[in-house]
Formats: structure tokens, sequence, C-alpha cells
């Protein structure tokens, strides 16, 4: 595409929640196999872009003095809880880093970033460290550091009903909630991963006003763990590989169905 800067193009992954960090401060993602990717425009003539991508552009404007855009090409469905925000950031702020020599860890910055603009309630750095590096991490997001890595499965996958109807009540209400979600955070802790996944996505549906209906329904066809991702209202359903296809059929019947996998750990620090 004219006006792309060659190479300098980045990739960041969508997500799926092992813990919502809204409620107490601590948050988990596995990274799946849903892609964003960002590309450096030459000037400012990009394409017209998310709040968030604007947020990002202008933090770079302010600490270059130069105009940038962006062409970004995503296949997270967003708005759904699979951490497309974060994916896109992530894969921008790091294309704009080799674009101009601007050091920093990206999922820090898209963090700061996305709070200080007001469209995140807790900065999701969790959601960024995933769509990072790929992987899973367990994060205090309220002093941005990574707790620990979580060794996820490989040989499993998630079934995601892409339901397109918000839950009833804001995420803020999670924060009253806080003890019932500690409880996930410890499961998570101790390394029964499934079990928090299991916890987080059933509190978050229960008290967002989800049904528990297509949750119910994955149970009952053998999932290890389901739930809502994110705050919705994607409903996840954890298999493994091979055992998912009698609920991709029922979810099929109830709307948009699609399968991911978890992506790994890239290596790097």
């Amino acid at each position: 595409m004219e006006g792309i800067h060659e190479g300098i193009c980045s990739v960041g992954h969508g997500g799926i929640s092992i813990l919502n960090g809204i409620p107490t401060g601590y948050g988990a993602t596995v990274a799946v196999d849903l892609k964003a990717e960002s590309c450096i425009i030459e000037d400012s003539m990009g394409d017209e872009q998310s709040e968030l991508v604007n947020a990002v552009l202008e933090y770079f404007h302010k600490s270059t003095g130069k105009k940038y855009g962006a062409h970004i090409n995503s296949r997270i469905p967003a708005g759904m809880g699979l951490k497309s925000s974060s994916a896109v950031s992530v894969a921008l702020i790091e294309s704009l880093q080799k674009a101009t020599g601007i050091s920093g860890y990206p999922p820090r910055l898209s963090a700061i970033i996305s709070r200080d603009a007001g469209l995140s309630v807790t900065g999701a750095f969790d959601d960024a460290v995933a769509a990072y590096h790929g992987g899973s991490f367990l994060t205090n997001n309220t002093t941005m550091a990574i707790e620990q890595w979580i060794d996820f499965d490989p040989e499993t996958v998630f079934v995601l009903l892409l339901d397109g109807r918000r839950g009833t009540v804001g995420p803020e209400i999670l924060r009253r909630h806080n003890s019932e979600f500690m409880e996930a955070v410890r499961l998570a802790r101790a390394g029964d991963i499934t079990g928090a996944m299991n916890l987080n996505g059933r509190l978050v549906a229960e008290h967002l006003g989800y049904s528990m209906e297509p949750i119910m329904i994955a149970e009952r066809h053998g999932a290890i763990a389901s739930g809502i991702t994110g705050n919705g209202p994607a409903v996840f359903a954890l298999f493994r590989e091979g055992q998912e296809g009698p609920l991709v059929d029922e979810f099929a019947r109830r709307g948009k169905t699609t399968v991911v996998r978890p992506v790994m750990h890239d290596g790097s620090d």
C-alpha cells in the first residue's frame, strides 16, 4: 500500500480472560490466534481510527513533534471481550517505536495511554502483556507488574459464541464483589488455571447480567471451563482439542461461532 513504511508493521494477539482485572486489580489473559496488524503511514493521512488509536498517535506526536498515520488490519471481533483494543494498541506502539526510535515497554505504554485517555477502567495491562508476547500472564494492573507466567495447555481450543448483546450492568459494579473474585485470583496463583477461568467467567456473567444458559450448555457438552471473557458479551468454552465438535454445532445454531487456539509465549522478556 502506497505510503506505508516498508517493514514498519507489528502484530498483536487477541485473548481470553483468565481473571478480569476490574474487581481486584489482578488480571490474567491467555493469548489466542486472532491477530491485529498495525503499519505506519508516512504522514498523518492514515485511515480513520478509533479513539484509542488516535490517543496512541497523539502520544507519539507529542513525543516527536511529527505526525504519523496508521493502517490497522484486525481479525479480532471488536467489542466482544476478546482484547481487540489491547492487540491493536501494542501493535501500533511497537510499530511507532520502530519508526521513531522511542523506547519503552509497549504493554505498559498501552495501559498508561488507554487509562489516561479514559478508554479503559484499569488500563488492561494483563491484556496488553498477552497481546504483545503471546502466552498468558497474571499481572498486577495497579502497579503494572507481571506477577507470574502461566503455563497454559497448548493442546486445547476455545469455542466462542459471539453474541452481540451486552450485559445489563456496567463493569464497574464488579468492584463491589472483590472478595468473590479474589478466590479466582487465589486459584490462579495456586496453578488451578481452569478453575480460575471457570469461576471468573461465571462471576462476570452473574454480576453483569448475562444469561447463564450458553455457559450451562457448554458445561453439559464437557467444557473444561466456560464463561464470559472480559466484560463480554462473548462466551468461551475450553476443550481438549478434538472434543469441541458437538458444542460448535450447538453454538452455531445460536449465533456466530468460531474456534480459536492458545498462542504460546514468544520467549521474550
